[in-house]
């Protein structure tokens, strides 16, 4: 059956120029036209979205479905009870929906549960957004996340880390290149694999089919990602024992060597509620802001699942992204195709095309003007399922709880002050 949604204004990517009237069709799961209403073919089933702007599905990069940003507690560690985990992660998986998020990357769960998630949410009978999951994170023994499963030492060990990963059925590897604030004494600053490890790593996925992202905090460890040529970098929080020091000749080699970044911008770096322990907040925005100005490719990632980053609360890391000079139209790329692109899915989703995936939202009024409407979608389509959005929470933490969990995550990972 054919269904058609009708709004008052259509976008159907980033640079697109607005289309007034306009309509997108829809035939299993696929979009089988974009543009004016008058032009539109007859559908069977006609649905009007009034006065909104009907855009892509967005795309979170980086997210962890494993986790739950209520408990306040700052571990990597999920239940004992894997049942209840993949409960938890269905659920976790719903809430980005009610971000309007239909693309997530989950960047580390417990053994083969991502991939295990995956597969199961399309055969579900409610709407769920599409996942691309790398299981355990590849680590060092003892370092950040080992508790999920995926450590590896030296160079054959990473490269047989990098096939069970394969043979798993991953889309992505993710290796922790330095320690991390949410595993006490891992040091965020410290480099944990050698340039020559990490190029092993690369080089044995690159092999397989598989694109590598790397969890780089400390200033040596981005240096190494760098040289040993990962597709991505997360968080890139150019981070030291006592703060953040920004390279501007490391920050040249990304762009250069044509290196995402996802910055994993998201509630905990706003001014209402920050509590990010990298630096204080103008320092690691100004870090971003110079990596901006570069000409870096930014991506949009939340990190939705650690302490307070709730997964429906994507638009914050959106309005954080606009703060260090993207327009907005550059913020919404980052949403939307120019993330597609980083996560290989141009083919698939990341705009609104004939082919491409039933994947978009209906915002209030003009995004391309007012970022502010993406707090609240008004209508999600997910792979051409309906998903009514419920409003986002906004009682996320008190400022004790904020400084709690700041002071416990920077002291745990033996940051000093």
């Amino acid at each position: 059956m054919t269904g058609i949604y009708t709004a008052a204004r259509l976008l159907t990517d980033s640079a697109a120029p607005l289309i007034e009237d306009a309509a997108v069709c829809v035939e299993d799961g696929l979009i089988t036209y974009a543009g004016p209403r008058a032009s539109a073919p007859r559908a069977d089933d006609a649905t009007d979205l009034g006065d909104t702007t009907l855009m892509p599905g967005l795309i979170d990069c980086h997210v962890h479905l494993s986790l739950d940003p209520a408990a306040g507690a700052v571990t990597l560690a999920g239940p004992d009870d894997e049942d209840a985990l993949r409960h938890r992660m269905i659920a976790n998986a719903r809430r980005l929906l009610d971000a309007g998020v239909t693309t997530a990357r989950d960047l580390g769960a417990p053994g083969t549960l991502g991939t295990e998630i995956r597969d199961l949410l399309p055969t579900l009978p409610e709407a769920a957004p599409r996942i691309l999951a790398a299981n355990a994170p590849i680590t060092v023994t003892g370092g950040h996340a080992e508790s999920m499963g995926g450590a590896a030492d030296g160079v054959a060990q990473l490269r047989m880390r990098v096939r069970r990963h394969a043979q798993d059925g991953v889309d992505l590897i993710k290796v922790m290149t330095t320690g991390g604030f949410m595993t006490p004494g891992s040091h965020p600053s410290e480099a944990r694999y050698t340039t020559a490890e990490l190029t092993a790593l690369v080089t044995e996925a690159h092999a397989l089919g598989l694109p590598v992202t790397t969890h780089a905090l400390g200033v040596e460890g981005i240096d190494r990602a760098v040289t040993a040529g990962v597709d991505c970098i997360e968080h890139c929080g150019w981070v030291t024992r006592t703060g953040t020091r920004f390279d501007p000749a490391i920050a040249a080699r990304i762009v250069a060597g044509g290196i995402a970044v996802s910055p994993t911008m998201n509630s905990a770096c706003t001014a209402a509620e920050y509590f990010c322990p990298w630096d204080e907040r103008d320092t690691v925005l100004d870090n971003l802001r110079r990596l901006v100005a570069l000409g870096a490719t930014i991506v949009a990632g939340t990190d939705a699942g650690i302490p307070l980053v709730h997964f429906d609360r994507y638009a914050d890391g959106l309005d954080l992204l606009a703060e260090t000079g993207m327009s907005p139209r550059g913020v919404l790329a980052s949403a939307t195709d120019v993330a597609a692109s980083v996560c290989g899915l141009s083919t698939v989703t990341g705009r609104l095309a004939p082919g491409l995936s039933a994947d978009l939202i209906a915002v209030a009024g003009d995004p391309t003007e007012d970022l502010s409407t993406l707090h609240r979608p008004r209508f999600v389509l997910a792979a051409g399922r309906r998903h009514l959005p419920r409003p986002p929470r906004t009682d996320v933490a008190d400022e004790r709880e904020r400084e709690r969990l700041r002071r416990t995550m920077t002291e745990g990972a033996g940051r000093t002050s």
